[in-house]
């Protein structure tokens, strides 16, 4: 019975995710210029769009190493090859299940390598820890950098809309702000033992310790330098990604390389939505803040968000079945091999 309830759960987690992405995609093209848009695919730059798929697969084995360093302190050493298989696999995992990828690299690496999982859990928390600290930084990075442009945008539509609003005038919003959290502390203290019995609460408050735990982690990591200088170089693997595909098309090919770094944090937005490897949000928050913030059509947006979206995605399916059949089908053999060699 508590089978099936789980099996339920997913299914209905399955199709919400599924339908959030068949919505994203209609609202996506829906006033798009079909015409213009493959007009626009026909006379691309595939060279760019090459480019920025080879800086994608570089990234990849980036992102191998630095996870690798995280899994050395456990005793385990698994080969470049079984750490790009798995990390690949969990892209695709994420193509067919949103958030499954985490799980799925882990579970490819117990298949290959006989480690724990419960421990290479612990190392993707810390690596997606650090990731969401990097994010930050460069979003903040965007912002002055290209206070112009991207800067302005927030500026206007966000920060200056706010603060035109009464109750943010004489400093009644910061008394609003500190009442309502003095009330909310109360309730959660008067609260305490049904909150924390509270599954959801459970979860949020394991992941918030998951984060502490992955910061120690860090911390007591004896190569830190080269966890950094790996994390640094994946993410000019993503800037240049999104930078070179630019490119392609003659809507964006005179943006430098910090335009193409507003466009990667615009487009980060879209990847870490919840829909089928960012399929969807991608393209509707590409294309919406290409317009917004640069004044780019958003057919031109759209084609963008399409060309980089779909040629990773085509690349991630067939790299992805590969290293499935590698891991899954060959690790098997070599395992049983050295099973019998060891006997022997």
């Amino acid at each position: 019975m508590l089978m099936t309830r789980k099996r339920l759960n997913n299914f209905f987690k399955f199709a919400i995710f599924f339908l959030l992405t068949v919505f994203l995609l209609w609202f996506s093209f829906k006033d798009a210029h079909l015409d213009e848009l493959l007009a626009g695919l026909r006379t691309a730059n595939y060279a760019w769009v090459l480019a920025g798929v080879l800086l994608g697969i570089a990234a990849y084995f980036v992102r191998a190493l630095r996870w690798r360093l995280l899994i050395e302190p456990l005793g385990y050493r698994p080969s470049l090859g079984a750490m790009y298989n798995a990390v690949i696999v969990g892209y695709l995992a994420n193509l067919l299940f949103p958030r499954f990828g985490e799980v799925a690299r882990c579970g490819a690496l117990v298949k290959s390598d006989k480690i724990p999982l419960n421990k290479l859990v612990g190392t993707v928390v810390v690596e997606r820890t650090f990731d969401m600290l990097c994010l930050m930084a460069i979003i903040l990075s965007a912002f002055f950098l290209r206070i112009d442009t991207f800067g302005k945008f927030l500026r206007e539509n966000i920060f200056q809309k706010l603060a035109e609003k009464e109750y943010f005038s004489g400093g009644l919003f910061a008394w609003l702000l500190v009442a309502a959290v003095a009330l909310l502390a109360a309730l959660a203290w008067m609260l305490r033992k049904r909150l924390l019995k509270n599954v959801a609460l459970q979860k949020a408050w394991k992941f918030i310790k998951g984060i502490g735990d992955g910061l120690k982690s860090f911390a007591a990591m004896k190569r830190r330098r080269r966890f950094l200088a790996y994390s640094v170089l994946l993410w000019l693997c993503y800037w240049s990604m999104a930078w070179v595909a630019l490119f392609a098309i003659p809507a964006t090919a005179n943006f430098g390389p910090l335009d193409g770094l507003v466009v990667m944090v615009l487009g980060s937005f879209g990847v870490v939505a919840p829909t089928n490897g960012g399929l969807g949000a991608f393209h509707a928050i590409t294309s919406i803040g290409m317009y917004a913030v640069y004044a780019i059509p958003e057919t031109d947006g759209l084609l963008y968000a399409t060309l980089t979206h779909e040629s990773q995605m085509l690349f991630i399916i067939i790299l992805g079945i590969v290293a499935y059949v590698q891991l899954f089908l060959f690790s098997g053999k070599k395992n049983k091999y050295n099973e019998a060699h060891n006997l022997s």
